[in-house]
């Protein structure tokens, strides 16, 4: 035996214990369950919103939004719509850009405006999470996948929209609840011990905004609302 192997090595340090994934986050290896919902929530002669391909997981949903201009040199432009970069700088959002919202049957609600940032601890019960995922586009058209957390309850769920430099005070449309909540039983799960988000990250560049807004009584409908006189039609 050699004089450096005569002397005794320290045990190799015990693995790290796997982080717990916050209950808020989209689950990765999970198949969602599809809803089949499409509404218009803005449509006027110049630019158009939509959602659509909503997908129900265990623990909430995602949506698309779809933007679309008529004319490439005075619709979109090639900038997020929703100015997420200044919101990634700690910016207040334009009051003239596009606002989206979310509202549920129970009066919780949160919008793309909303400037609390989450972290890796659990909301809680009273929070509503909307978080701005991956898309893009250019002069004319823009995709961008959002998540909602948790699942809504039974009833409605109503989305809002504002797009002051196009004209939008305010308008709205609903998905369904129960139908979001019977697809989330349709998930499939693939692999139940998933790792925490640490070990990817990429969640952590994203836009994410929440609200507690506890038993806020929902307004009355009002123009540009459902059952008001200029509501969104599709």
């Amino acid at each position: 035996m050699s004089f450096f192997e005569s002397i005794p090595q320290p045990p190799p340090p015990a693995p790290p214990a796997p982080e717990r994934r916050p209950a808020w986050v989209r689950p990765d290896t999970v198949i969602p369950g599809a809803v089949p919902a499409e509404v218009m929530l803005i449509r006027t002669g110049e630019v158009a919103v939509a959602v659509g391909s909503v997908r129900a997981y265990p623990n909430g949903f995602e949506f698309t939004v779809h933007v679309r201009g008529r004319h490439a040199d005075d619709a979109i432009g090639y900038r997020d719509p929703f100015e997420r970069h200044r919101h990634l700088r700690g910016e207040q959002t334009p009051h003239e850009a596009l606002r989206l919202g979310v509202m549920y049957a129970n009066g919780r609600r949160t919008a793309t405006t909303a400037r609390q940032a989450l972290t890796l601890h659990d909301p809680g019960p009273e929070t509503l999470v909307l978080q701005q995922g991956g898309g893009g586009g250019g002069a004319r058209s823009w995709d961008m996948d959002f998540w909602v957390y948790p699942l809504p309850p039974e009833g409605p769920v109503t989305l809002v929209a504002s797009w002051l430099e196009h004209g939008v005070t305010e308008t709205r449309a609903e998905l369904d609840g129960t139908a979001i909540r019977q697809a989330a039983g349709r998930a499939v799960i693939l692999w139940p011990d998933e790792p925490g988000p640490e070990s990817g990250g990429a969640w952590r560049s994203e836009r994410i905004t929440h609200f507690t807004s506890g038993s806020a009584p929902s307004p009355s409908p009002g123009p540009g609302q459902p059952g008001g006189a200029d509501a969104a039609q599709p």
